[in-house]
């Protein structure tokens, strides 16, 4: 929360030293290391494992600030300077409920001072600062990329309009959906936070050493897939560069698998360049594969065999010489009794 109110260097918890924050930290470090991997340099992944710290403490203290230079191989200074920049770095702990209200050009023509000052007294704090029971922080942040609905108002990661869902688990009321030509105004930003008080009300969360209700901070590095090759060239990484002039082959497309009983016929297209066509089986959802057949590259068909109520899944990969394209999509097939055989007319004599 650059630029709040607040003075972060207030809000430090005296307990939470360098070595505290690196125990802590260190759950992450197979994420550290992938996102090393993925980069040319380290100080590449900073603003990813900032993101980490915030994950953890629900914001950025200035000492996991400091964790992140020195996991990145900055200067402190260099960390604090784009922790200041971004805004969606949480400088000081902050509420359970995180408001932001855009106060760019667009949006304060469009009446963002008005709606923040009214925020202001029904919420009983200033910008940057957080109410007494924790639930919600208050914060004026440059563009949110609703200028067209604005006054841009965001709520956690909800932005407020045109039509605004329920965050949670709980329902916005059916009143509540109706926003005035799709612009979010005082009332409807009450309704919010009655609504959402309500649900706090019905499911009290973990609170932090301040009596706060802690952030639901997501994981916002993703799902990393860890132990990849990585970036040729950096920390980590098992990738190796490719030679130059190298393009990848152009993959199998529109793969499809039509079943008749118990026999698959898989048909798909391939690139007139293919030198090999290798059709892969899976029984058990993909986890592994082998080979069923290697037609040639004119064919683009190939049959196999399922028992009644047996499912496979199917990819074709194409390769073009020594260079191998990426898998084609996978498709799924599953084993059909036999169609029932028509009777046959009974012939009667003459």
């Amino acid at each position: 929360m650059s630029g709040c109110t607040v003075n972060p260097a207030e809000h430090q918890p005296k307990d939470l030293t360098l070595a505290v924050v690196v125990e802590r930290m260190a759950k992450y470090q197979p994420r550290v290391e992938e996102l090393w991997r993925r980069y040319p340099v380290k100080r590449a992944a900073l603003l990813q494992v900032l993101w980490m710290a915030q994950e953890e403490f629900g914001w950025v203290p200035r000492e996991a600030i400091k964790w992140a230079a020195d996991t990145c191989v900055v200067s402190h200074a260099h960390a604090f300077g784009v922790t200041e920049f971004y805004t969606m770095y949480r400088q000081v702990p902050a509420g359970k409920h995180l408001i932001q209200v855009c106060q760019t050009m667009c949006c304060y023509i469009q009446g963002s001072e008005n709606l923040i000052e009214h925020l202001e007294k029904s919420l009983g704090v200033h910008s940057g600062q957080t109410t007494k029971d924790g639930l919600f922080t208050l914060v004026r942040v440059e563009c949110l990329a609703l200028c067209g609905t604005g006054p841009g108002v965001m709520i956690d990661d909800q932005a407020i309009g045109p039509k605004p869902h329920a965050l949670g688990e709980g329902q916005l009321a059916e009143e509540h959906l109706s926003v005035p030509d799709f612009h979010p105004n005082a009332a409807l930003l009450d309704s919010w936070i009655k609504f959402l008080r309500d649900e706090h009300a019905k499911k009290p969360t973990t609170t932090g050493s301040n009596g706060w209700a802690l952030p639901t901070t997501p994981n916002a590095t993703g799902r990393l897939v860890l132990n990849t090759k990585g970036h040729p060239g950096a920390f980590g990484a098992a990738a190796k560069p490719l030679p130059v002039g190298y393009y990848p082959p152009a993959p199998a497309l529109k793969l499809a698998a039509n079943v008749a009983g118990d026999k698959v016929a898989l048909t798909w297209i391939n690139d007139s360049g293919s030198t090999k066509i290798i059709v892969e089986r899976s029984d058990d959802n993909g986890s592994t594969w082998r080979e069923l057949a290697t037609p040639t590259p004119k064919d683009q068909k190939a049959g196999d065999t399922l028992a009644v109520g047996a499912s496979a899944q199917y990819r074709v990969i194409a390769h073009e010489k020594d260079r191998i394209a990426r898998p084609s999509v996978v498709v799924s097939a599953t084993g059909q009794p036999p169609a029932p055989v028509a009777p046959t007319a009974a012939k009667v004599s003459p």
